[in-house]
């Protein structure tokens, strides 16, 4: 039914910031900005209000908004997915319902967080969106939540023609797992959304990623290295793989931010992209360590 969509999902999407003011307010110039850089690097898919895009910082009107401003920034061409993070049915159904209003073509549902689900309440879940939802959905098997999706119950969901993708941000024993049960028949995408684990989902043959640090930072590389992968050119990959561990590694955990948007934002801020602010009570890069990822990026070679 959405062949189509899943075609398209089978690229580079990075999951994009939400750059904001100093007050914390959206900064829309920002935002354009950020969404017309990503297009210009070639994206034509981009996953907002995620994780990496502060999802649980902002209210039903700004969520709204956000998604208004990337629609209109990146034309009609780009595929847009939403994240609608919520603790119930229905109030993923009100966040979906605004985000298909706004311009998504698609949303990302994770678990409900609060409360703990068996596994037959999230098949209830996900069957009740799936059943009520006006367009598809991609389910989203998030670290930062203490639900998990087995492969198992994943692939009973797979079938439903609203479901059409999981993004599966785990290590790469998990992500076989889950190939063994899904039904490659299906007209259903696997998304690798651990930057980490770029190369090395690519050697397991899955064919869709989603990326917060690389994707914002360095969108071109990572589109440009899974063409390479795909046309078969793949001699100096797991070296150019390794060279984004080690800036990534090293910008996520040699600072005091241990959320690492605050240093992505930073990394945006000194491209001239967008500011480095965060939403209370999140801390921004403080100035002193702004000279210390400057230095980062020149050792490492990052160019935004």
């Amino acid at each position: 039914m959405y062949k189509d969509y899943v075609e398209r999902l089978k690229c580079v999407t990075p999951a994009t910031l939400t750059p904001l003011n100093k007050d914390g307010s959206l900064d829309e110039a920002g935002m354009e900005r950020l969404v017309k850089y990503l297009v210009g690097k070639g994206c034509k898919s981009l996953f907002i209000l995620g994780y990496t895009g502060e999802v649980r910082a902002f209210d039903r009107e700004e969520r709204r908004r956000i998604t208004e401003v990337v629609r209109k920034a990146a034309g009609d061409d780009v595929l847009i997915t939403a994240g609608v993070c919520g603790d119930s049915t229905h109030i993923v159904q009100q966040f979906s319902e605004d985000a298909w209003d706004a311009g998504a073509d698609m949303t990302l549902i994770t678990p409900t967080d609060f409360f703990f689900l068996t596994d037959e309440e999230l098949r209830n879940l996900f069957l009740k969106l799936a059943d009520d939802a006006k367009k598809p959905f991609m389910i989203y098997n998030c670290p930062e939540n203490h639900h998990y999706v087995n492969p198992q119950l994943m692939a009973e969901l797979s079938k439903h023609d609203n479901i059409i993708a999981l993004k599966q941000s785990t290590t790469t024993d998990k992500i076989q797992q889950m190939q063994l049960a899904l039904d490659p028949k299906e007209d259903f995408v696997m998304i690798s959304g651990d930057e980490f684990n770029f190369y090395p989902a690519m050697t397991l043959g899955v064919e869709a990623f989603i990326m917060g640090g690389p994707g914002n930072i360095v969108p071109g590389k990572c589109i440009q290295m899974f063409e390479d992968y795909k046309a078969g050119r793949r001699e100096n990959l797991y070296k150019e793989h390794m060279e984004l561990v080690s800036f990534f590694s090293e910008l996520y955990t040699t600072l005091p931010y241990p959320m690492v948007i605050s240093q992505i934002k930073a990394v945006m801020e000194l491209a001239g992209i967008c500011g480095r602010w965060m939403r209370h009570p999140v801390k921004e890069v403080a100035n002193e360590d702004m000279k210390i990822i400057e230095d980062m990026m020149k050792r490492h070679n990052i160019e935004v």
